[in-house]
């Protein structure tokens, strides 16, 4: 029996996944595939770039119930998706 969670979140035209497991939990946003996880390190980092997935930047919040709350206020607020405006909004 998995103790696996995952629940995903339209917002306007982008989706996020919600996945919560005994080793951690992360965060997709989609159709961007913006990762922010707390895997491998221990502490909340966000992978900005899709393409370079060694790229990463650790952030200051570290709840994922409060970083998933963050980023769908900024996703229902904000109308153009900035990847680098969010990373500020999550240290």
């Amino acid at each position: 029996m998995s103790r696996k969670t995952q629940s995903k979140t339209l917002i306007g035209d982008r989706i996020l996944y919600n996945v919560k497991t005994p080793n951690g939990w992360s965060i997709i946003i989609m159709p961007d595939n913006i990762l922010i996880d707390n895997y491998h390190v221990g502490n909340a980092h966000i992978h900005p770039d899709p393409n370079n997935h060694s790229l990463k930047i650790e952030l200051g919040q570290q709840d994922s119930d409060k970083i998933f709350e963050i980023i769908k206020d900024y996703l229902n607020v904000s109308k153009a998706f900035d990847v680098e405006e969010l990373v500020e909004m999550l240290k």
